[in-house]
């Protein structure tokens, strides 16, 4: 989940704009900063010096981020209601470590 949320059609992109989208959403506090939370742990697996690159991230963080994403998923949809379709995108296969090129 890239934990951003975006329009994936026109009707939503219409409705929302383009981007972060969830301050604009019916969302807890507490939902909100688990988002935050989120967004900020997926920062941590990106390759800041060189993007294209694979990031710092071992196999196991991955999967353990992806568990969560897809945890958050399901309660997103709980607490947003059957007029969301949330989709979350897994961030990718495990690579290998930048360091381990």
């Amino acid at each position: 989940m890239v934990v951003v949320f975006g329009g994936g059609d026109n009707t939503t992109r219409s409705a929302y704009g383009v981007g972060p989208i969830e301050d604009s959403l019916p969302l807890t506090d507490k939902t909100r900063r688990k988002l935050a939370e989120m967004t900020a742990w997926h920062d941590l697996s990106l390759n800041w010096e060189y993007p294209p690159d694979p990031g710092p991230w071992d196999a196991h963080e991955y999967e353990r981020f992806d568990a969560t994403a897809a945890a958050m998923r399901e309660h997103l949809q709980q607490e947003l209601g059957d007029c969301f379709a949330i989709v979350y995108e897994r961030l990718g296969v495990y690579e290998g470590r930048a360091e381990d090129r």
